[in-house]
C-alpha cells in the first residue's frame, strides 16, 4: 500500500454514520486505517483495542462514500484533569464513564475538506464537551497537543497547525 486510502468518486457526497457493534465493523475500520501513516507506525494491540472500544461504546464516526470508508474519527470519554495531563504532560489516558471531556485518539480523512465536517458531526454527538487531541505528523516532528474548550469553539490552545 502507498499509505493512502482507496481512490473514490469525489462527485458523490460522503455520508457520516457509525459502524455497527460487531466484529465485522472492527475489521472494516482496521483495514481502512492499516495502510495510512502514521497509523502504520502504531502498536497493533493498542490501536485495535482503541478501535474496538470506540465501536462498542459508539464513540466514533465514519465517513462513507460509495460503500468505502473515507474518514474515521474515534474518541474516548475522560475527565478534563486526565485530558489536560495527557495533552500537556504525556500522562496515561484513561476512560472515565460519564467523563466531562473527550479525547480524539484516532482521526483520518481522505480529503482535507472532510475534516471540519467530521469534527462538527462529532461535536453534535458530544455537545458542550471540551475536546482534546494530538496532531501527529508523517515526518519527524513530535505530536502537537490541541484542544477545543467550552466557549472557545474551533480555537486551539496554540497557534500551530
Amino acid at each position: 500500500m502507498t499509505g493512502k486510502g482507496p481512490q473514490v468518486d469525489t462527485k458523490s457526497k460522503p455520508n457520516i454514520t457509525r459502524l455497527s457493534r460487531n466484529p465485522y465493523s472492527l475489521g472494516l475500520a482496521v483495514r481502512y486505517l492499516a495502510g495510512i501513516d502514521p497509523f502504520t507506525q502504531f502498536e497493533f494491540g493498542g490501536t485495535v483495542s482503541s478501535i474496538m472500544h470506540q465501536i462498542n461504546d459508539g464513540t466514533h464516526l465514519i465517513l462513507e462514500q460509495n460503500d468505502l470508508i473515507v474518514g474515521y474519527l474515534g474518541w474516548l470519554r475522560t475527565s478534563v484533569e486526565l485530558a489536560e495531563a495527557w495533552s500537556n504532560k504525556g500522562a496515561r489516558l484513561l476512560k472515565v464513564h460519564n467523563g466531562d471531556a473527550i479525547v480524539v485518539t484516532i482521526f483520518h480523512a481522505e480529503n482535507p475538506a472532510y475534516i471540519i465536517r467530521m469534527i462538527r458531526a462529532a461535536k453534535q454527538v458530544e455537545p458542550d464537551t471540551p475536546v482534546y487531541w494530538k496532531r501527529f505528523y508523517s515526518d519527524d516532528r513530535p505530536p502537537a497537543p490541541r484542544a477545543v474548550k467550552l466557549n472557545r469553539a474551533y480555537q486551539t490552545q496554540d497557534s500551530g497547525s
